[in-house]
């Protein structure tokens, strides 16, 4: 089957057999085959399978951050401990439906102690990047008055950190979804009143 730009599909044939396969235990030529062409028509749109990876993990975080609502503004648009609780519920429900982030996910903890580059964002997902973007809330937050003062970035380490545990479980284990989000809840609720939220 012909097709005048495989490049997208390319990308989400690669997204879906390095999430079941494994980055080293898929092929170049099985990623092309799945969406009906041959495997060196590839490398007119990738130079490798590097390349491929790299698109993959472009893609990826254009939608988790679209679909997390992660901008520059967003430190600005959260003014309460009820607003932040709202905020990380709607998150948590794109980050546990999206099939993009739920194959990403897996991704990233098959290949962590196999390949550099995903290691470093399994890292990034599942700390750094948080910590930083909480961090900045409660920076703001703290500026206005909006919360007890202290160090942000070991703040948002303690709120995440739970929160990250859970959606793994959830990763694992599907079945305990409502146990895992009651948990999440009453985190953040235990959070806002221990921090002063208003």
């Amino acid at each position: 089957m012909a097709r005048t730009n495989a490049k997208e599909p390319l990308i989400r044939a690669a997204r879906d057999l390095f999430s079941e396969k494994g980055y080293d235990g898929t092929g170049v030529d099985e990623i092309a085959e799945s969406i009906g062409i041959k495997g060196p028509t590839i490398y007119k749109y990738f130079k490798n399978k590097e390349d491929l990876l790299k698109a993959v993990i472009d893609c990826s975080e254009d939608e988790y951050k679209k679909g997390m609502g992660i901008n520059e503004k967003l430190p600005d648009m959260i003014n309460s401990g009820a607003e932040l609780k709202a905020y990380v519920l709607k998150a948590l429900q794109f980050t546990l439906k999206n099939d993009t982030a739920k194959k990403m996910r897996r991704l990233i903890t098959m290949e962590q102690y196999r390949n550099a580059t995903l290691a470093r964002l399994t890292t990034r997902h599942q700390l750094t990047y948080l910590q930083s973007i909480y961090a900045s809330i409660f920076k703001k937050m703290m500026e206005r008055g909006q919360m007890m003062q202290g160090d942000a970035d070991i703040i948002a380490l303690e709120f995440i950190s739970p929160i990250t545990i859970m959606v793994q479980l959830l990763d694992r284990e599907p079945r305990k979804k409502k146990e895992a989000l009651l948990t999440i809840e009453k985190h953040i609720d235990v959070f806002l009143e221990r921090y002063e939220f208003v």
